[in-house]
């Protein structure tokens, strides 16, 4: 299995005011499954790391991207990203670790420990992977899918 981490991608200021940005637009936060994901329609200077990261990963080009609040006892089943047909990468960026659980885990037992700043990319669609459940705390952070990039 291929997992690309990289500590310290983020600030733990930037993630301070990632976190703080997702709360000054709670009006748009849509409710999925037990967690709380803010759309970002523009990302800036982080999207465009992380499409300079994709690139090089597999040529791919960011696609969306998410703040996500997961609150006390919310966790995600083994799953494969099949949102979308053409998501080609995805990646996950910790904007905080004052939690208990939340680990993102794979089908074959490999555990990423959160560390705010962390980035991880893989392969979400052919990997399987989830989240433990959070026990105390609330875990934040971004998610965000890739396409291959067409130019």
């Amino acid at each position: 299995m291929i997992i690309n981490i990289k500590d310290n991608y983020l600030t733990r200021e930037t993630c301070v005011e990632i976190i703080k940005a997702y709360h000054d637009n709670k009006n748009k936060v849509k409710k999925h499954r037990d967690t709380y994901p803010l759309d970002i329609d523009d990302f800036g200077n982080i999207g465009e790391e992380l499409d300079k990261e994709s690139f090089l990963i597999n040529n791919s080009t960011l696609d969306w991207v998410q703040i996500v609040k997961w609150p006390k006892n919310s966790k995600q089943d083994l799953h494969i990203d099949d949102a979308r047909l053409n998501t080609t990468l995805a990646c996950i960026i910790y904007l905080n670790e004052d939690y208990t659980g939340g680990q993102t885990y794979f089908e074959d037992g490999t555990i990423i420990a959160p560390k705010t700043g962390r980035v991880l990319f893989f392969d979400g669609c052919y990997y399987k992977h989830g989240v433990k459940c959070i026990k105390e705390g609330t875990r934040y952070t971004i998610a965000a899918w890739f396409k291959k990039n067409l130019s």
